[in-house]
């Protein structure tokens, strides 16, 4: 079942895309400083989230459908539980800012540690740090303190693009105009190929809120595609709903 944490963490690279519409090169009323503060502003409005859906995997090292429950307390906590056919529990992770605990439920076994970058790494076999698997299922991508020297800001009608090109690659972010959620992010190489696209879609709102309910990750170099989709959720219950419960007979492995 690693395998399969390791394609759904890819959700949490939250890197980035491309847009198919005409663009036109922006007026300078609003910068890049101002879109960022707002999109911001927006994601930090969702604290907790409660959420149940399916999620599916296609690649060369598996293609298979099951269910997901997500369970996230900003800034501290994310549960997820995995459920195969006929409500089978697959696995369970439990992460914190600390620490990690993972249970493989098949093998019955236990890994827990520390949320190093190093550990977290090496479970989902994807650099990530505790920020970006937060952002990730939680549907709300966050500006962070980086470099955005080189930034290109264009416009479509509903959408401002904004290009970041660092090295060898150009990073775009796609964030609607009206109300500043991020609805695709793109990673591109020198040539213009796709590494990774994360399309945010079907947005609706609630109290302010403005949420995805499916979230695709398509990497097409190593032929892997992610769709997930929340069935139902709970915004801001300002607690951790879900428990990881380990069995006695459980093997422990612990990571330093």
């Amino acid at each position: 079942m690693k395998k399969y944490f390791q394609l759904i963490f890819l959700l949490s690279g939250i890197l980035f895309y491309s847009c198919t519409a005409t663009e036109t090169e922006m007026n300078t009323e609003e910068s890049f400083a101002d879109i960022k503060e707002k999109v911001n502003a927006n994601s930090e409005k969702l604290v907790s989230l409660d959420a149940y859906g399916e999620i599916s995997i296609d690649s060369p090292e598996m293609s298979n459908t099951g269910s997901i429950t997500v369970s996230i307390f900003k800034p501290d906590s994310i549960y997820t539980k995995l459920e195969g056919p006929f409500g089978i529990d697959v696995a369970d992770l439990l992460i914190t800012r600390n620490n990690f605990i993972y249970y493989n439920v098949m093998d019955n076994r236990v890994i827990q540690g520390q949320s190093t970058p190093n550990n977290l790494k090496n479970i989902m076999n994807v650099n990530v740090n505790f920020d970006e698997i937060i952002n990730a299922f939680s549907g709300k991508f966050i500006f962070k303190d980086e470099n955005y020297d080189d930034i290109k800001i264009t416009r479509t009608e509903e959408s401002f693009i904004i290009n970041n090109k660092s090295g060898n690659e150009t990073k775009k972010f796609w964030v609607n105009s009206k109300y500043y959620y991020v609805s695709k992010i793109g990673t591109y190489d020198d040539k213009g190929n796709i590494k990774i696209e994360i399309i945010y879609e079907n947005f609706y709102e609630k109290d302010g809120i403005y949420f995805p309910k499916k979230i695709t990750i398509n990497r097409p170099s190593e032929k892997q595609n992610i769709w997930l989709t929340y069935n139902s959720e709970e915004f801001n219950n300002n607690k951790l709903t879900y428990k990881l419960k380990i069995p006695k007979s459980a093997k422990k492995i612990e990571w330093k």
